[in-house]
Parts: structure tokens; sequence; C-alpha cells
């Protein structure tokens, strides 16, 4: 009887863990992740230009975006400003800043914002500019020269063959990493069992 009950226990655990260890944060790439590095092309420093992603949103909610970038010069004074909108006409939906000194060169850095509520399957554009604006100083973000289905880049007001290097972010359970978790940890004590079977 003791033995059931320290399994149920056990198995109690492992699921509350493994349901903790899903919520994650789920990352839904607007981009083509099969395009190798080394085909990215840079939009250069954003000046007085403004740059426009348009995509479509796969998850009920969201709560950030990456975009991959590149810092040029002294950046200290620089913010990073976006915003992001929705419809026809387009309504603002969420917007901040990022200091531009804080961004990591050449990685993917986190726009964050309040969540976007009921978001799943709706266009939403994404507004990204300098401020203030230099031609020697400032960043660069990077586009793919493919347009993805769904998506519409602008560059200076200019619509651009290619899709911003950009990833959506929703904190969320995840049934999949729910999944593998258990069957690792079933994995784990099946083979514990087998050895001390075999050593004892």
């Amino acid at each position: 009887m003791k033995k059931r009950v320290s399994w149920i226990v056990m198995i109690i655990l492992v699921l509350v863990f493994a349901y903790w260890y899903a919520h994650i944060a789920k990352m839904n790439m607007i981009y083509d992740k099969g395009v190798d590095n080394s085909e990215y092309i840079s939009m250069g420093i954003l000046e007085d230009q403004r740059v426009e992603q348009k995509f479509v949103c796969r998850e009920d909610t969201m709560d950030g975006i990456y975009v991959k970038c590149q810092v040029t010069g002294d950046v200290t004074d620089v913010n990073v400003c976006y915003r992001i909108t929705s419809g026809s006409p387009n309504t603002p939906v969420a917007s901040g800043s990022y200091p531009a000194s804080e961004l990591k060169a050449s990685k993917f850095n986190k726009l964050t914002f309040d969540t976007i509520e009921d978001s799943r399957d709706k266009e939403y554009t994404l507004s990204i500019w300098s401020d203030p604006v230099s031609a020697r100083k400032g960043v660069s973000f990077y586009y793919q020269p493919e347009t993805e289905e769904g998506t519409e880049l602008t560059i200076g007001g200019s619509a651009v063959n290619g899709t911003m290097i950009m990833r959506t972010v929703t904190n969320r359970f995840d049934m999949e990493t729910f999944c593998v978790v258990i069957i690792f940890i079933a994995f784990i004590t099946a083979f514990m069992k087998i050895l001390y079977k075999l050593f004892e």
C-alpha cells in the first residue's frame, strides 16, 4: 500500500513539474528559418527611415517581438522606438522604446510591450525607427531577400522584396514541451531501474 502511495505521489510531482516547466516563451518566426544567415541583408542605419513589417500572428496572445539587429557607432543617446498597429485604418495596440546602447549586436533583441490579447490569425504592422536620427551612428536591422506569405516589408516608405528577421514571442503552456519532459523523466526512471537490476 505504501509503495502504491509513493508511486502516486511521485507521478503527481512529475506532472506538476512538467506542467510548470512547460510554461515557456513560445517563438514563432516570421521569416524562413531555412534561409542561411549569410543571405541576410542589412537595412543600413535607419537615419530618418521607418521600417514597417506586416505579419500575421499565429498565437492567441503576443507578449513581445525579437528582432536581429546591428549597432553602429556610439549610441548612448539613441533609442529604438517601435509601435504595433492592427486593422484598417491602422489602430495602435502597443508601443515602446529601447536604449540602443543595451542592444546586443548581431543577436536577437526583445522589444517588450503589454500583452496583446485575441491576436490569432490577425494582421499586424510593426513600425520601428531610431530617435534621434544620424547618418553615422544608429541601429540597423536585417531582412531576408524573400517575401514570406502574409508579410510585407517597407523601408522608408518603399516596398522591399524581403522579410524582416523577427520572431513573435508568447508566454504560454506548451503541450509539446510538457510531453517531452514526461517522456524524458520516464526514460530516465526506466533506465535507472534497469541499471539497478543489473547490478543488484
